[in-house]
């Protein structure tokens, strides 16, 4: 298991390097990874608002709504109210939004298409076994977050 999870953090450092260089997708400005996949999760979620996309994301409804507010002001997604009721707030991509999660979901196929190459057909198994490793590794790293954020939130309140 070691092993493994050096692999793994291997792989999450390389992420962390990945989100900070910005991107073409085909729009005016580039996008940071955070940016595109927000607007790949809002493209392929209808029936959506912040908090189904920050859960969507794995991020706080506050960083989601600071995300979405920043992709509206580059108009790659507007707010629409009333679609359910006044009060809810549903997100949609511009057609420059769907310009750049098109051009994201080539690019996830170039991905997929190169890792199946390297890995070879998977059964449904051997999926099943993937899938339930990385849901592992994100419950232990929900309950990690949570640990911390009691733990800082306790040292706040003795100081």
């Amino acid at each position: 298991m070691q092993e493994v999870y050096q692999i793994w953090m291997r792989l999450r450092n390389k992420v962390n390097e990945m989100e900070s260089i910005p991107r073409d997708y085909g729009v005016k400005e580039s996008l940071f990874l955070s940016e595109i996949h927000t607007i790949q999760a809002i493209g392929a979620t209808p029936e959506n608002n912040v908090r189904v996309i920050a859960d969507l994301l794995g991020v706080t409804p506050s960083a989601a709504s600071q995300a979405v507010t920043k992709l509206a002001g580059r108009g790659l997604v507007k707010k629409v109210r009333g679609r359910k009721n006044e009060r809810e707030v549903s997100l949609e991509l511009t057609d420059q939004g769907w310009v750049a999660y098109r051009y994201h979901e080539q690019t996830h196929k170039e991905i997929y298409t190169r890792t199946t190459e390297r890995v070879g057909p998977l059964s449904e198994e051997e999926l099943e076994l993937i899938a339930r490793f990385f849901n592992a590794f994100e419950s232990v790293y929900d309950e990690r977050i949570e640990e911390l954020l009691t733990a800082r939130l306790q040292s706040r309140e003795v100081r």
